[in-house]
């Protein structure tokens, strides 16, 4: 539908917040919403008047309906800064330049197993010049509210997730850091198999050679599953091999930074704050280089709609498969798994049964 392709356009370049501004604005102030942006900054007034004219195009009776009804979708989502929903390398580096007292204000409120991890990786003089905690009682609570909703202006607005009915590729938010990192492990390899399926066996070869046994065998084993790939895809995936394989430090590098790459083509799409929630739940080192991979892929325009969602619907595959396996957290295979080709999948017994096939 064209309209819904206009809403996912405008979640893209503007986030939901100022979507959310943006549907309101014309909902109530109609062609006379531009004069309500000019109270903005430019660049957000420009973005905003855009996609007002676009929106202000539709015939006001279905226009109304329509914003209706995003608004309500937008505000069902039940969203707050959660720090905890951030990987702690990400805190650290926020810390950076903040003075101690600063810093422990921030920690005062988060759990505790958070705040130890951001403590032990804090810089040994910040650290040593922290003060206690009872020295921070007699703070205020709207000073301590103003420091800590400075320091969560520069994260990702993470969700409070509900009890999930069903898992989708947005529920890729679900996964801790290191489910994450086991995750693109396996898409990289499965990246690499991409590119060597069509390459010869002798370059094959060479880089088996270059591997530990047990990665060399990994790499095998996806190649062979690589039997009916887009030729576009397999293209795409040697243009990467390509621009990393010359200086790969060891194979885990090599895994991560494959995987990484297939996940930057997964998200081309979708809007920019969960893009950004994506990011932050990984070690920071990740998901820099997930954006930085992103930012090529989109200058490359590799991927389009239909790719995209068969990407997106192979990475479900692999969290069920992971989760089946063990390899990651147990309880996503209990979901009822929905993928963008129509068919859904549930249940413990089916995914195990597909994990033993695979074994």
């Amino acid at each position: 539908m064209i309209e819904q392709a206009l809403f996912q356009q405008l979640y893209a370049a503007a986030g939901r917040r100022d979507a959310m501004l943006l549907l309101t604005s014309i909902f109530f102030a109609g062609s006379q919403a531009s004069e309500l942006f000019e109270f903005l900054p430019d660049d957000t007034a420009a973005r905003l008047n855009e996609h007002a004219e676009k929106l202000l195009a539709i015939p006001r009776e279905k226009r109304l309906a329509l914003l209706v009804r995003e608004m309500r979708r937008l505000m069902s989502i039940r969203t707050t800064f959660r720090l905890e929903g951030v990987d702690p390398s990400w805190l650290v580096a926020g810390f950076r330049g903040e003075k101690p007292r600063t810093v422990a204000i921030v920690l005062l409120h988060l759990p505790s197993s958070i705040s130890r991890q951001i403590v032990e990786r804090l810089p040994p003089a910040v650290r040593q010049a922290l003060p206690p905690r009872t020295e921070l009682r007699n703070v205020p609570m709207e000073i301590v509210q103003l420091v800590r909703k400075r320091f969560d202006a520069k994260f990702a607005m993470m969700e409070v997730p509900r009890q999930l009915s069903h898992f989708g590729f947005k529920e890729v938010l679900a996964l801790e850091a290191r489910e994450l990192v086991a995750l693109t492990r396996v898409l990289g390899i499965e990246e690499l198999a991409c590119a060597f399926v069509s390459v010869g066996k002798r370059a094959l070869a060479e880089l088996l050679r270059r591997m530990p046994r047990e990665n060399a065998e990994e790499l095998i084993v996806a190649v062979k599953k690589v039997t009916q790939r887009d030729a576009m895809e397999i293209k795409d995936a040697q243009k990467f091999l390509a621009r990393v394989l010359v200086n790969f430090q060891n194979t885990d590098e090599l895994f991560q930074k494959a995987g990484l790459y297939q996940l930057a083509k997964a998200v081309t799409t979708e809007d920019r704050d969960f893009v950004r929630q994506v990011y932050q739940r990984f070690p920071r080192a990740h998901g820099r280089l997930l954006e930085e991979y992103l930012a090529k892929v989109k200058e490359l325009g590799e991927s389009d709609a239909e790719r995209i969602q068969l990407l997106q619907d192979r990475i479900l595959d692999q969290v069920r498969d992971l989760s089946a396996r063990g390899k990651i957290s147990t309880r996503y295979v209990q979901y009822t798994f929905r993928y963008h080709r129509g068919d859904e999948a549930a249940g413990a017994e089916d995914a195990s049964s597909e994990s033993e096939q695979s074994e």
